[in-house]
């Protein structure tokens, strides 16, 4: 990008005099560890961090800029560029290079489900075209500008996700991605404390339209909050287990290592085998299938892909240990919806279930019936062990021990004889329950 240009589309001045053979920039950096020679650095400012205290180290790594957003004053020959925000100008740039590439953009949000789909959807489409998705679940506002700024000449569509904590946030997020397609998973209780009710969420989730002129809106139809959702200029396509929706899944069987369906496409049934445990998947998949068959993806690429997928790091993953135990780590993230989804998994097994749970947070006011809710639901399960981490699932009033960290219960856990057990480790992704999955390994 030509630094003029720059300056054109942020609004910013030059606080320095700059040697003219740094008039042209290579690629946009917001980690300064990643700056290399000609690179762009924009100095975000954070709760823990501010990129401008950086700068000497990018210019020294070869930095062809800075932008920044208060006065800076540094012996340099590249040009300091000062703005009002680096964070507005971060969108800013994005959507810029989002605009110079008249390719479709399929966009992802949803309670829970959004990596898994998202996911899905780029290999099944990868069968066709080269395709630039979003990495891990990079769905922020400093997330969905990385991906952006990935973007080359190559690349024939794109696949994003979205995420948000509060309302309005997907609504800026869309404006800069401008998506074709829009996929909604679901309305869950996932950040219901900083929304205050589900049709709020619904509210904030169907922010994903607003940076559409139109296009197509598909969604999970069995969401008593997306089932019957109108909206004008958008064709509304929906995917579900019941019969209202014009994707349907049935015949549903799950296992540890695999989940088995079956769907009708044009008067024809096809079997669908996916290698992830959990019937909680299932529309997620139809919501993947749907987006391969709008682009035109052969339905045998598609099942095949599927029966591909892996799924990603500490999501639904299901190991086999010594002592015949099996373990499911899914301590990426939690939420009721999700937890119900795996508990249902192993609920009416006969090996004795070691269910180790830590707090679902973000629940705010709710959080306490919300936990409240999961132990009911627990009580429901026979031949379990209980333990429990962090002060949310203290509300959790089922038989069960409690501990305050995951050191204290690492070793209760090494006092137990695990044997011939599943074990389930799941919360959200700040209680960081993969040190309690690591020792389960090494066991």
């Amino acid at each position: 990008m030509d630094i003029c240009k720059l300056l054109e589309i942020c609004g910013g001045e030059i606080l320095n005099e700059y040697d003219q053979k740094y008039k042209k920039i290579n690629n946009i950096k917001l980690d300064s560890r990643e700056v290399k020679k000609k690179d762009l650095f924009i100095a975000l400012t954070g709760v823990k961090f501010d990129g401008h205290d950086f700068i000497k180290d990018v210019i020294k790594q070869g930095a062809g800029a800075v932008l920044v957003e208060r006065d800076v004053s540094i012996d340099t020959d590249i040009p300091i560029i000062k703005v009002n925000s680096t964070f507005e100008s971060l969108m800013i740039i994005a959507k810029h290079k989002r605009e110079l590439y008249d390719i479709p953009a399929i966009a992802v949000t949803g309670s829970a489900g959004k990596t898994t789909t998202k996911d899905l959807i780029a290999e099944i489409l990868s069968n066709k075209y080269k395709v630039l998705k979003s990495q891990k679940s990079n769905n922020n506002h400093i997330g969905v500008p990385k991906t952006l700024f990935m973007l080359n000449k190559d690349h024939e569509i794109i696949v994003m996700e979205l995420g948000m904590n509060h309302a309005g946030e997907i609504n800026k997020l869309s404006k800069v991605c401008q998506p074709n397609v829009a996929v909604i998973t679901n309305i869950g209780t996932s950040h219901i404390g900083n929304l205050g009710s589900k049709r709020k969420i619904l509210s904030a989730k169907l922010e994903i339209l607003d940076g559409m002129n139109g296009g197509k809106l598909i969604v999970n139809g069995d969401s008593k909050y997306l089932k019957n959702i109108k909206k004008e200029n958008f064709e509304i396509l929906t995917c579900g287990t019941y019969k209202n929706n014009q994707l349907i899944a049935y015949d549903i069987r799950s296992y540890f290592t695999k989940t088995i369906f079956k769907v009708k496409i044009n008067d024809t049934e096809y079997k669908i085998i996916m290698n992830v445990p959990g019937s909680h998947l299932v529309n997620d998949v139809l919501l993947a299938i749907q987006v391969g068959l709008e682009y035109k993806i052969p339905l045998d690429l598609i099942i095949k892909t599927i029966g591909s997928y892996k799924a990603g790091d500490k999501r639904m993953n299901v190991k086999t240990l010594r002592k015949n135990n099996v373990l499911i780590e899914d301590c990426y993230n939690s939420s009721y919806e999700s937890l119900v989804g795996v508990l249902d998994l192993i609920k009416n097994k006969s090996l004795n279930k070691v269910i180790i749970l830590g707090d679902i947070l973000e629940l705010g006011k709710y959080s306490k019936a919300i936990h409240r809710k999961v132990g009911r639901y627990l009580d429901t399960i026979n031949n379990k062990t209980v333990l429990l981490v962090g002060e949310e699932t203290k509300n959790i009033k089922s038989d069960s021990l409690h501990f305050q960290n995951n050191h204290e219960l690492i070793k209760h856990l090494k006092s137990m004889d695990l044997s011939n057990s599943i074990i389930l480790v799941k919360g959200s992704r700040a209680m960081e329950l993969e040190e309690v999955a690591e020792y389960l390994k090494q066991i």
